[in-house]
């Protein structure tokens, strides 16, 4: 007595719904983006009356080497300073850039950005150098 095999079915698969679900993102890309260039809002702006002021903008530039010493770029001359007089040199400057050398420890600028933020800079930058 033999034994005998059934035949499995072959396994297709059915690519109905993925056709479907293709044509449904294609309709909803179409859709949502066609855009309506009548569809303006007309918005009335508040207007600012800025007022120049005579004075200088005075910024000056802290620089760090990597042996921590510090200097202050002023008018294209870079001056020795010692970081515990920085607040004494901050008084009427607006803004400040703390340039660093790339080697620093990352507190070593974090501590003169608190410095220059306590003496009452309102603009500050940060740059790092090679």
């Amino acid at each position: 007595m033999g034994r005998f095999r059934k035949k499995r079915p072959i396994m297709a698969l059915d690519l109905t719904p993925l056709i479907d679900v293709v044509f449904l993102l294609i309709i909803f890309f179409m859709v949502s983006t066609t855009f309506n260039k009548y569809g303006n809002i007309e918005i009335d702006l508040p207007s600012a009356n800025v007022e120049s002021t005579n004075q200088e903008s005075k910024a000056i530039e802290i620089i760090i080497d990597k042996n921590q010493k510090y200097y202050i770029a002023k008018d294209g001359i870079n001056q020795p300073i010692e970081i515990e007089n920085l607040s004494t040199l901050l008084k009427d400057v607006k803004e400040v850039t703390i340039s660093g050398d790339k080697e620093l420890k990352y507190q070593v600028i974090m501590d003169t950005v608190s410095k220059v933020k306590n003496a009452g800079v309102e603009n500050l930058g940060i740059n790092f150098y090679e």
